[in-house]
């Protein structure tokens, strides 16, 4: 099941459109009640959790995240990654680099760069 958790109704739409098995939630808590869910698509959205607290919960229910992210400057990516989140969508982007992300997860050697950038 892949559960699509976004602030924009029509990318909702197309996401939930053209991924097969998946739904959309608008509340925090559904998704940490889902039993079912292996993938959550997300934006930066205010809930009542802090994104920190709330992603480290979605992930120690071993929750796949892909995060839709403004750029590769947002301060919540360093807190992502120690969370073990490595698929990520900058904008812009199209529906089908979704779906291919959805399918196939961000190998290592392309995410390193981030990582690397906060070690040092």
């Amino acid at each position: 099941m892949v559960l699509i958790f976004t602030d924009n109704e029509i990318l909702n739409k197309d996401l939930n459109k053209n991924i097969e098995n998946s739904r959309v939630v608008y509340y925090p808590d559904y998704i940490l009640e889902e039993k079912e869910a292996n993938v959550l698509i997300a934006t930066l959205q205010p809930n009542k959790y802090n994104f920190k607290d709330f992603m480290f919960k979605v992930r120690e229910k071993n929750i796949r995240v892909i995060l839709i992210l403004e750029n590769e400057q947002i301060p919540e990516l360093k807190d992502a990654l120690f969370l073990g989140i490595y698929d990520f969508i900058f904008d812009p982007f199209e529906i089908e680099d979704i779906k291919r992300k959805v399918a196939i997860s961000t190998p290592f050697s392309e995410i390193s760069k981030y990582i690397e950038k906060y070690l040092n």
